[in-house]
């Protein structure tokens, strides 16, 4: 797979030659995000308005925020986005945090466990949310950065775990 900033590149060229047919199912996604974010529709999209479209269905604020995340040069203390979540997993019991330090330490008492970030928070999760978010709980990438996304973030088992989440999210923004 191409990278995940290449790929979300792929996305937005992709949204912006679908958008050139207003009738098209992309053009309602597009000015729904739009419209939620205030962005002005415009008359014709550009790329770098496609590109924030994708990242906003990938989970990010803006094409900079997912460029940050994605590319490895955030902080653990920034905002990472929604990325790391579906809808389906509200109905899931799980447990917040809004320090790294406790997240950690319940995922240490809990083997099995996963821990995510979202925003600026922290999720310690069972199996079934990670299979909600299209991933493998059983992944070797799992073991090797001992089931704790933030704690690996940036490394190559993170890297494979966000081409995965990037195919399952391909036809599921």
């Amino acid at each position: 797979m191409t990278s995940p900033i290449e790929e979300l590149k792929i996305r937005a060229r992709l949204l912006r030659k679908a958008l050139t047919d207003p009738g098209q199912a992309a053009h309602g996604r597009a000015v729904a995000i739009a419209k939620q974010r205030r962005w002005a529709i415009p008359d014709a999209w550009t790329l770098s308005l496609c590109l924030n479209v994708v990242s906003v269905e990938a989970g990010f604020n803006t094409w900079d925020h997912a460029r940050k995340v994605l590319g490895g040069e955030a902080r653990p203390t920034d905002d990472m986005g929604t990325f790391w979540y579906d809808k389906t997993c509200s109905a899931l019991l799980n447990h917040w945090f809004a320090r790294y330090e406790d997240a950690c330490e319940t995922l240490q008492k809990h083997s099995g466990r996963y821990l995510l970030p979202y925003g600026r928070q922290f999720i310690v999760a069972d199996a079934p949310f990670i299979v909600a978010i299209g991933l493998d709980p059983a992944s070797s990438a799992w073991t090797a950065i001992g089931h704790d996304l933030v704690g690996g973030y940036g490394g190559s088992d993170w890297q494979k775990l966000v081409e995965e989440r990037l195919r399952y999210t391909k036809g599921h923004p």
